[in-house]
């Protein structure tokens, strides 16, 4: 997503605004504040103007690595360039910034509105003026400057802070909104878009057209298939074999953020264990972590399957390695997504049912794991294969277990059963 393109070319293809001449006064500014620019630390200011614009301007967008880099690039660039022009080493008008204008092409690919865009970048020079200014008043203080030559100097730091920001946000309008505009041309943004409207109940009954361009039958029986480290492109070329491990007639792509994607897969019939047995090999084989809604019919199904995907999404998020499957069905862990809805009543539940078992020791690890095994497979001989010991040692581990509960594994069954599939969700959240 980067601007392939030489600056000294910008204008062949998109021209950017001169720089506005709000005030009279043109002087430049003094050489004593041009040089303290040199001792100014501007990574600092960029980290406190990152965090601002997270929390103020991008909320949503907060715990997206990927956007999160594109916005740390586009502030860490702007303010060394605004360093750079307040130190006179570039004049306003060379001001071409690659990684800024880029980040706007993100933000237009990510339908952010530009309201939130044009808000991060008062956000950001604000702070910037706030830092340049306390900066300035402390080099003033501390040399003594005579009053009229510091006034005169604060007057100009702010004419070329406010310079600056009109003229780069104005260069990032003008790319956000032909980028913004061309996407919403395009035959995959609209699809997006109808996509969005769907989630969010608006959409209506599509005509004849919108269908045409969705290409997806909202009909059919929908399964969706959450892929959290795949971006869109990787997620298209994965959904042709996912479609023809399992035989559907239609499949949908939609990315959620920069880096992750959801694949919609419908078919007329049932989605029965075979079938899904089948796309669970190829994701596998794929090597990237995947979660499964459960199969649904219909526009509501449409959206009731993204919704169990996301759900099982966090549980195999918080799932300990190594033991965690890299493909996860909703069906499978409705129990932990209904327990985990709220992690401190899930903790005490845990502490209390397995108590000493609760531990966070190589001795008490095992003991679940061996615990666990013997009510999955109902027996010594099955647990001792399946965790590939002697049936003697799981014996004793099991006795050592009854010791430690001071009750036989019987009495209360169902309640360890549960507390130990919900320990190892617990130590993924706390480690994580």
């Amino acid at each position: 997503m980067t601007l392939d393109r030489d600056p000294d070319a910008q204008s062949a293809d998109i021209p950017m605004p001169a720089p506005l001449h709000l005030w009279r006064d043109e002087r430049p500014l003094p050489d004593w504040v041009q040089q303290l620019a040199e001792e100014f630390d501007v990574d600092e200011l960029a980290d406190v103007i990152i965090g601002r614009c997270l929390s103020i301007a991008f909320p949503n967008q907060a715990h997206d690595d990927e956007f999160r880099g594109y916005l740390t690039a586009s502030i860490r660039a702007n303010a060394r360039c605004l360093r750079s022009v307040i130190a006179g080493e570039l004049v306003l008008e060379d001001v071409y910034l690659e990684q800024v204008l880029s980040f706007a092409k993100v933000q237009a690919q990510l339908r952010i509105p530009q309201k939130a865009m044009q808000r991060s970048y008062r956000v950001s020079f604000f702070t910037m003026w706030e830092a340049w200014s306390a900066h300035l008043r402390q080099v003033i203080a501390e040399r003594d400057i005579d009053r009229d030559e510091a006034a005169l100097a604060q007057q100009l730091l702010t004419q070329t802070i406010l310079g600056y920001q009109d003229f780069v946000a104005s260069q990032v309008a003008e790319t956000y909104t032909r980028d913004y505009e061309a996407l919403n041309r395009s035959r995959a943004h609209m699809r997006r878009g109808m996509v969005r409207d769907i989630l969010r109940d608006e959409g209506g009954v599509l005509s004849a057209s919108d269908a045409a361009i969705l290409s997806y039958d909202l009909t059919s029986r929908h399964i969706a298939v959450l892929l959290p480290t795949v971006a869109e492109g990787a997620a298209t070329q994965l959904a042709v074999g996912l479609r023809a491990a399992v035989s559907c007639q239609h499949s949908l792509v939609y990315p959620l953020t920069l880096s992750s994607t959801v694949v919609w897969l419908g078919r007329i019939g049932e989605w029965k264990r075979t079938v899904l047995e089948a796309l669970d090999a190829v994701l596998v084989e794929a090597g990237v972590p995947a979660t499964v809604g459960d199969s649904h019919a219909g526009i509501d199904g449409f959206r009731a399957t993204l919704a169990e995907a996301l759900d099982a999404e966090r549980i195999r998020a918080a799932w300990d390695r190594p033991s965690a499957p890299s493909v996860v069905h909703h069906r499978d862990v409705g129990l932990e997504i209904l327990l985990m809805r709220d992690p401190s009543q899930a903790r005490q539940f845990v502490e209390r049912e397995l108590g000493a078992l609760a531990g966070d020791t190589v001795e008490a690890a095992r003991l679940r794991e061996t615990l666990e095994a013997s009510f999955r497979f109902g027996s010594h001989v099955a647990a001792a294969e399946h965790l590939q010991l002697h049936e003697h040692t799981v014996r004793n581990r099991l006795h050592k277990a009854e010791e430690l509960l001071g009750h036989s594994l019987s009495e209360r069954r169902t309640e360890l059963q549960v507390a130990a599939r919900l320990m190892r969700l617990l130590q993924g959240v706390e480690r994580g």
